[in-house]
């Protein structure tokens, strides 16, 4: 994983610097250090223009090693200069000491076409690329937008521009500066033929033109029938159950087994290349709050790992405000009492890791207490909006607050008062999992409007939406502590093979929450002895947390309105 930058400027013989502060720039490349501490580079290009004017493309890359030998970015061959961040997890053999970054690169080196290229990878990734034969700057976005890059000018119209930016997140300098970028979403991407940019002069001042030389692309634009399944995300059957289809089919039970298979497999891809970590270290982490989701992941990783490595799950709470005093209380003068961190959450998380233990009796689970006094969330709250930028509102802020503390990574184990720090730099989500298999309660509002038909079309608008939903806000915030998080739900293949499965075998409503909703997994997860985590509901994060209580003022902002109002 790494943070990028990529700068595209005019070159001024008068003032090199009189068009765009160095400062802004270099404070874009501070903030993604963040991101990638192991290693930094930065390289820079001249492209001669017409009439002897000249533009610098500038590309920095900050590395986090997670594969194979630590491989220095960007990489800078004859053909071009490459800044991947991403993980290749299908589609291009990569060896266990193998770095993904350097096959890549050489495939790109050997002449190979950038799309024909990208269309071959699942995993997620945000790329840039400088062809330096060609003169061409080509980026990318994979499909689901697993990773963040932002863009700037946010406005289309690049006609009369002093500077062109993509950055993996925004500073707080250029915040202060009023910098307006946009996030690129899932298979966004685009190509600028340096060559076609033309310099204006405005009053001494050199601006460029790149109307001629952007074009954009929402997707890898390959033909439907040509397409890979990890090109675009796949649409769900849409086959109806026959009428008054059994409620629990076996067919459902039947395709138990091929479910585990499945998502095992999408397990063992994101952890069989992570390099082996300290003795009694674990090398990888879970955000988990005991939901079903994450606790059965934590259940097949234990497949996946050695029987001696340790596993994190983390699990984060809030305490609330304080309570401010009364003078006519009575009792005046007693000490407050301790702030709790008895949250849903930490209570279904202790629970979960219970019968994880008595399932899986030879792992050792470290339960990670991560807990967050009132006045520490409110002394980061600038951080975090900063960092899940351009996302804006305060239920954004209430979703990034524990996956920011989750990544810091600094609690205690379940039982002691010792401080415990998380070495992990790979973090396994649950994310993906409600949007496929019915978990959320509008898949059941749904089938009680309008029956099957209506729970497919809600099924898959939340497929179709996955691309901009707030992995790549998810994304800004984990890394912020060199992190890199994985979504085995959300692997293309996986995804690929859910949607091939009628709806009624992933959900049924007609039984009650906590049995119909997510059903599939539900059973894949009782068949293996997880029988209390099996019947677990649904249970926002922020509600889990108690973070929706710090938003606002810090006393928290309810309801649809926290979806709306944005953060101050």
């Amino acid at each position: 994983m790494c943070g990028l930058t990529l700068s595209i400027r005019p070159v001024s013989p008068v003032n090199p610097a009189s068009y765009a502060s160095a400062a802004l720039l270099d404070s874009f490349r501070k903030t993604n250090i963040q991101r990638g501490p192991d290693f930094q580079q930065t390289s820079t290009h001249i492209v001669n223009l017409k009439d002897d004017k000249k533009v610098e493309v500038t590309l920095t890359a900050t590395v986090l090693g997670l594969r194979g030998q630590l491989t220095a970015q960007p990489l800078i061959g004859t053909r071009g200069v490459l800044g991947w961040n991403g993980q290749v997890f299908e589609g291009v053999d990569v060896g266990k000491e193998e770095n993904d970054t350097r096959k890549i690169f050489d495939r790109l080196e050997s002449g190979e076409d950038v799309i024909e290229v990208l269309k071959g990878v699942e995993g997620p990734y945000a790329f840039i690329y400088i062809d330096l034969q060609t003169e061409t700057v080509h980026y990318q976005l994979d499909p689901l937008s697993r990773r963040s890059l932002l863009i700037y000018p946010s406005d289309p119209d690049t006609s009369n521009i002093k500077l062109f930016m993509l950055s993996s997140s925004r500073s707080p300098l250029a915040r202060e500066e009023r910098v307006e970028m946009r996030a690129l979403l899932g298979g966004e991407g685009g190509t600028i033929c340096l060559n076609d940019i033309f310099l204006v002069d405005d009053e001494g001042d050199s601006k460029m033109d790149l109307s001629s030389a952007l074009r954009l692309r929402s997707n890898l634009e390959i033909a439907e029938s040509s397409s890979s399944p990890w090109t675009r995300v796949t649409p769900i059957n849409p086959t109806l159950p026959i009428p008054n289809v059994a409620v629990e089919h076996p067919d459902v039970q039947a395709e138990v087994p091929c479910f585990i298979r499945h998502l095992k497999e999408s397990v063992r891809r994101r952890v069989e290349n992570i390099p082996e970590p300290e003795a009694r270290q674990a090398r990888v982490a879970v955000l988990f709050s005991g939901g079903i989701d994450c606790t059965f992941l934590a259940y097949l990783l234990h497949l996946c790992l050695p029987i001696e490595d340790p596993i994190d799950l983390i699990n984060v709470a809030f305490s609330p405000a304080p309570k401010l005093s009364n003078p006519n209380d009575k009792g005046k003068g007693k000490s407050p009492k301790p702030p709790s961190y008895d949250v849903p959450d930490r209570l279904s998380g202790r629970d979960a890791v219970a019968e994880l233990r008595d399932v899986c009796k030879d792992r050792q689970w470290r339960f990670v207490e991560i807990n967050i006094p009132y006045e520490e969330a409110r002394n980061h709250r600038q951080n975090i909006i900063d960092l899940m930028y351009p996302s804006s509102t305060e239920m954004d802020h209430s979703l990034a607050l524990p996956l920011y503390f989750a990544s810091r990574g600094i609690g205690v184990l379940e039982g002691s008062d010792e401080p415990y720090h998380v070495k992990a730099k790979v973090y396994i989500s649950g994310l993906g999992a409600d949007e496929q298999l019915g978990g959320y309660a509008r898949h059941r509002h749904a089938f009680q409007r309008e029956g099957w038909e209506g729970l497919i079309s809600e099924t898959q608008m939340d497929i179709a939406r996955l691309p901009t939903r707030n992995l790549s806000r998810d994304d800004r915030i984990l890394s912020s502590h060199a992190r890199d998080a994985r979504y085995p739900y959300l692997s293309l293949s996986f995804i690929s093979y859910l949607s091939s499965l009628p709806i009624h075998v992933k959900c049924d409503p007609r039984l009650k929450e906590g049995q119909g909703d997510k059903q599939l997994l539900r059973l894949a997860v009782k068949s293996v002895g997880l029988e209390r985590a099996s019947a677990r509901v649904k249970r926002a994060m922020q509600f889990g947390t108690r973070s929706s209580k710090l938003g606002g003022s810090g006393t928290g902002v309810k309801g649809p309105k926290a979806g709306e109002r944005q953060v101050e």
